[in-house]
C-alpha cells in the first residue's frame, strides 16, 4: 500500500529509561514505523508498566511538560509551563528529538492543552466555570487570552526548538462533563442533553464574548440550571437532546456558535506556528467544535477507533470523512491490545479497513502500556498493510 504512514503513542520517560537511540532505532528497523507520536504535555495518570523491571505503576499526580520551555515564549501569559519534577534538570524531548532524527524517524509532539488539573487549581481565574458556578478543576477555558497565550507559547516552543514534523493536539477545545483530575461519582444519568447543558462555560472570558455579541449570559446560564436542577430533582435524565435544546431555547444557538468560534480561532492561532493535527475527543456539542470548520483548519484530523469490530472502524470513519478535504486528511488511532485487539490479526484487520476507505495515516496506542509481544502485533499489522 503506497504512502502508508504509521506512527506509534510514546511517553517521554520509556525513552529515558532505555537508551533513547536504540529505541528509536528499533522502531524504526525492526518494528517499521515513520515517527513517534511522544507525549510533550500530559495530563495526570497513574500508569501500569507491564515491561517495567522495578516498579511497575507510575503515579504522575500534576500535569507537566517534558521539555525546558523557551522563557521568553510566556511573557504574555500569567500561565507558565510546569516542567515534570521527573526530568530533573535534563530535557527529554531535546534527547527524543535528537533519537528520532539519527533514526530517521519523524517526531510527533503530542501535546494535552488544556485538561490540565495543575494549571486550572493553580489559576481558577482562567478555568472553565459551569451554569451553577462551579469551577473546574482540571479544565482551562479557550476564551481566557492568558490560556490562549499560553496555548500558543507552547505550540511555538515545541515547533521552534524540537525539529517537529506534527503538532498534535488534544483537549484544544471546550472540556466536557465527566472527564477530571478526579473519579466522578453520580447518581443521576443527566442524559447527552444535561451533560451538553453541564458543559457549557460561563467563566468571566465568555460571559463578555457573549455580552459582546448582544447574548445575555445569565438568562442563559439561568436557563440551563433550570433544566439540570429538575433532572437532579426527579432523578431523571433532561429529556431534550442537544439539537432540541439549542433549537428550543432563546440565543442559545448563537452561544453554541460562539464557543465554535472562540475554538475555531484558538486552533487557527495554533496552527500558524506549524502543521497540526486535531484529535476528535468528546462530542462536538460538550466540546464546543465544528467538524468541518476544525477540518479546514487543521492538516488532520484524528479520531481513535480503539475497537476489535472493522465494520465500526469503517462507520467511524465513513462518518467523519464528508466534513473532510479527503480521506488522506486523516489519522485513526487503533489499540494494539486487549480489549480493542485481542490478537495481532484484529490489529491488521482494522487497519485494513480504514486503509481501504483511502486512510493512510495510523497512530498505534501506546508503547508503555502494551506487553512485549504487542510491539510485534504492530509490526505485523503494518506489514500486512504494505503488502495489501
Amino acid at each position: 500500500m503506497p504512502n502508508l504512514h504509521t506512527t506509534l503513542w510514546t511517553y517521554p520517560w520509556d525513552l529515558a529509561e532505555e537508551d533513547p537511540k536504540a529505541v528509536a532505532a528499533k522502531l524504526k528497523n525492526e518494528i517499521g514505523l515513520d515517527g513517534i507520536s511522544l507525549a510533550s504535555a500530559y495530563h495526570s495518570f497513574e500508569m501500569l508498566r507491564p515491561r517495567s523491571t522495578g516498579k511497575i505503576l507510575l503515579q504522575i499526580p500534576r500535569a507537566a511538560v517534558y521539555f525546558q520551555p523557551q522563557a521568553d515564549l510566556y511573557t504574555s501569559t500569567s500561565i507558565q509551563p510546569h516542567v515534570s519534577p521527573l526530568m530533573g534538570k535534563g530535557n527529554w524531548y531535546a534527547s527524543a528529538a535528537e533519537a528520532t532524527a539519527a533514526a530517521g524517524l519523524d517526531l510527533i509532539a503530542w501535546t494535552v492543552f488544556l485538561h490540565n488539573s495543575h494549571q486550572a487549581g493553580a489559576h481558577p481565574e482562567c478555568a472553565e466555570v459551569t451554569c451553577t458556578g462551579d469551577v473546574s478543576t482540571s479544565r482551562l477555558c479557550p476564551a481566557n487570552p492568558n490560556v490562549r497565550a499560553y496555548a500558543t507559547g507552547i505550540a511555538r516552543d515545541l515547533v521552534q526548538n524540537y525539529g517537529i514534523s506534527l503538532l498534535e493536539c488534544e483537549s484544544l477545545s471546550y472540556g466536557g462533563f465527566g472527564h477530571t483530575h478526579y473519579h466522578v461519582k453520580h447518581g443521576v444519568e443527566l442524559g447527552p442533553g444535561g451533560r451538553f447543558l453541564l458543559s457549557l462555560c460561563f467563566c468571566d472570558s465568555c460571559c463578555a464574548e457573549a455580552k459582546k455579541r448582544g447574548l445575555d449570559p445569565t438568562a442563559l446560564s439561568q436557563a440551563a440550571q433550570t433544566h439540570l436542577r429538575r433532572a437532579l430533582a426527579s432523578g431523571h435524565a433532561v429529556p431534550e437532546s442537544p439539537e432540541e435544546l439549542i433549537e428550543r431555547t432563546p440565543d442559545l444557538a448563537s452561544f453554541v456558535r460562539m464557543r465554535e468560534e472562540i475554538v475555531a480561532s484558538l486552533v487557527r492561532e495554533v496552527r500558524e506556528t506549524g502543521p497540526i493535527s486535531f484529535i476528535w475527543m468528546g462530542n462536538p456539542h460538550t466540546a464546543g467544535f465544528n467538524r468541518k470548520e476544525i477540518a479546514g483548519i487543521a492538516d488532520y484530523s484524528e479520531i481513535l477507533s480503539y475497537t476489535p469490530d472493522a465494520d465500526r472502524t469503517a462507520r467511524t470513519v465513513q462518518d467523519l470523512v464528508p466534513d473532510l478535504p479527503s480521506p488522506a486528511h486523516l489519522i485513526v488511532g487503533l489499540q494494539a491490545y486487549l480489549p480493542a485487539s485481542p490478537d495481532a490479526e484484529t490489529l491488521a484487520k482494522n487497519l485494513k479497513r480504514a486503509s481501504s476507505l483511502g486512510v493512510r495515516r495510523f497512530s498505534f496506542y501506546n508503547f508503555g502500556i502494551m506487553p512485549a509481544p504487542n510491539l510485534q502485533w504492530v509490526k505485523q499489522a503494518i506489514k500486512i498493510a504494505r503488502n495489501a
